[in-house]
């Protein structure tokens, strides 16, 4: 009986100092923790095997070792780390660059939106992996799909680990019926652009839609109580809208100041080469005046979307946040700032906000109380910041550093690790 008490003791004794090996404080730092609309002054945070074990008031002299250190968050913000929700995953050899441009920015979830089956093969365990929500290839248009067929597809999606099926569009809308009898036998979701053969109204009616993409389907609405019956419809289904405003934004900036955007410089140089030929293809077919009139025209365009955010949000509808950086001069993880910019210019508050680069895609998920949040139990992908951020939008761009995986990372350690992967 000694021997094994003995044991026992000992055993502990291991854990507890293994476990202390892999303990960070983050001590006196204001918490945004967005589950709640409060801020929590002066608090010591204490991350163990990349969970958050204990949020308490702080602690002058704690005399606990934590072998992973103790962060001075004095006058400091700590609030959940972004999610982009709508990401497009880079070529392979681009990949640990792309994913070091999103973690310098906050960025520590990604939500594909057009995949591929080598995603699946990607190295969740890497140092720099973020998390990775990942779609399947697109269902297009171009697809004629049978009900077998469609119960083949998403059952082998499911298989396969894929978490959704992106919609890019539908043949029609008995494809769109089969893939949706299919979704609901297979407890699969959807999400990406609402084809425009099927409708907002019908596509918010499948309740197999988790997200509609790029505000998708409201243009074709002609009346106010067709709009708000989208919304409520959204609203009653657990759909959440995903604007990517920053995409269409662009087509209103010259280019020599799209080219001074922050993190071109560490863009692929086929791709900024790419850009480049394209614009310069545009340039030989028009002139300065016709460019500004196209300006002009995607201005007011753009301000079209920003109203239509505007109302969705007063409404009650729920929000995702993503700049979509797919086109010409859109930077992946740089470009989450931009996005924010553009709800704040909608008329968001900065809590909602906030709550949309992080909370509601976890929430949208039901992972809630997993991630996306800060409180006891919860997954540790945090952003330290050097300013209040609901104060102004714009201090999320004052980053001191990285909390992810359990670890904490300066920001000017990420970007020394992505200078070298430049060189």
């Amino acid at each position: 009986m000694k021997k094994t008490l003995s044991i026992t003791i000992l055993l502990l004794t291991v854990f507890q100092v293994f476990s202390q090996n892999k303990k960070l404080l983050i001590k006196n730092v204001n918490v945004i923790p967005l589950h709640i609309n409060q801020e929590l002054n002066n608090k010591d945070v204490i991350i163990e095997d990349g969970i958050i074990r204990e949020i308490r008031e702080q602690i002058e002299n704690d005399t606990i070792k934590y072998d992973l250190g103790v962060i001075d968050g004095s006058g400091k913000y700590l609030i959940p780390a972004f999610s982009d929700a709508h990401s497009h995953l880079p070529k392979k050899e681009n990949l640990k660059s792309y994913f070091l441009m999103n973690l310098i920015n906050g960025v520590t979830t990604l939500r594909s939106m057009r995949g591929e089956m080598w995603h699946l093969e990607i190295d969740k365990n890497d140092e720099f992996t973020p998390k990775l929500i990942l779609s399947s290839p697109p269902i297009s248009r171009r697809d004629t799909i049978s009900e077998t067929e469609a119960n083949k597809m998403i059952s082998n999606y499911k298989k396969s680990g894929f978490d959704f099926a992106k919609v890019l569009s539908i043949k029609d809308e008995q494809t769109f019926d089969y893939l949706v009898s299919s979704a609901k036998s297979e407890d699969f979701h959807f999400a990406g652009h609402c084809p425009s053969n099927v409708g907002l109204l019908k596509v918010c009616q499948s309740s197999v839609f988790q997200s509609i993409e790029h505000l998708g389907g409201f243009f074709r609405l002609r009346s106010l109580d067709d709009i708000n019956s989208a919304i409520n419809l959204s609203i009653t289904n657990n759909i959440y809208h995903c604007p990517t405003l920053d995409w269409y934004f662009t087509g209103q900036i010259p280019e020599d100041e799209l080219r001074k955007r922050n993190g071109v410089e560490f863009l692929p140089t086929e791709l900024v080469e790419s850009w480049e030929s394209k614009i310069s293809a545009h340039y030989q077919k028009t002139t300065e005046s016709e460019r500004e009139v196209e300006r002009k025209e995607s201005k007011d365009k753009f301000q079209g979307r920003l109203n239509y955010l505007k109302y969705i949000y007063r409404q009650g509808g729920m929000l995702l946040l993503s700049p979509d950086a797919s086109g010409i001069y859109s930077i992946p993880g740089y470009g989450m700032h931009s996005e924010m910019e553009h709800y704040k210019n909608a008329g968001i508050s900065n809590f909602e906000i906030l709550k949309a680069t992080s909370y509601n895609l976890s929430k949208m998920l039901s992972s809630q109380n997993e991630w996306g949040t800060i409180k006891v139990g919860a997954k540790s992908d945090m952003v330290l910041l050097n300013e209040n951020p609901l104060e102004n939008i714009e201090n999320t761009e004052t980053i001191n550093g990285i909390i992810f995986k359990g670890k904490f990372y300066l920001k000017s350690e990420l970007e020394d690790k992505l200078n070298a992967k430049k060189r």
